[in-house]
């Protein structure tokens, strides 16, 4: 199955590439690719920074640690793919990386669970 996506992948980014590439002219081509990886390699420099702007959010309370997560996967996946060259790759690559900002920079606070209720148990048992 992981091998038959690959695959899928590949000729679906082999085919926006040919067909880019008939439309645009070739120096082009090798501009983009260049400027996308040029800027996958700068999030990639910009990531600690960042990273330690969202967990000081997470330690005020005002970004939950699960988003943090699921923002810092995407941004690494975004930004591998925008150094891999091709055009299917950088598209989703810098939709990948504006959703981790996106999801990084929310100042909402981490949502509590309204179905706990804070309870104190006495014991009666005894008969005291």
């Amino acid at each position: 199955m992981k091998i038959t996506l690959f695959w899928l992948y590949f000729i679906a980014e082999l085919a926006a590439t040919v067909y880019l590439a008939s439309v645009m002219e070739v120096f082009m081509v090798f501009i983009e690719i260049g400027f996308s990886a040029v800027f996958g390699v700068l999030v990639f420099i910009e990531m600690p920074s960042t990273f330690r702007e969202s967990l000081w959010k997470v330690m005020q309370n005002r970004l939950s640690a699960n988003l943090l997560s699921r923002a810092f996967s995407l941004r690494i996946i975004g930004a591998f793919l925008l150094v891999m060259p091709g055009f299917l790759g950088d598209a989703i690559g810098l939709i990948l990386v504006v959703a981790s900002a996106i999801m990084a920079t929310s100042d909402k606070p981490p949502r509590k669970d309204d179905n706990i209720i804070d309870v104190e148990v006495i014991d009666v048992a005894d008969g005291k």
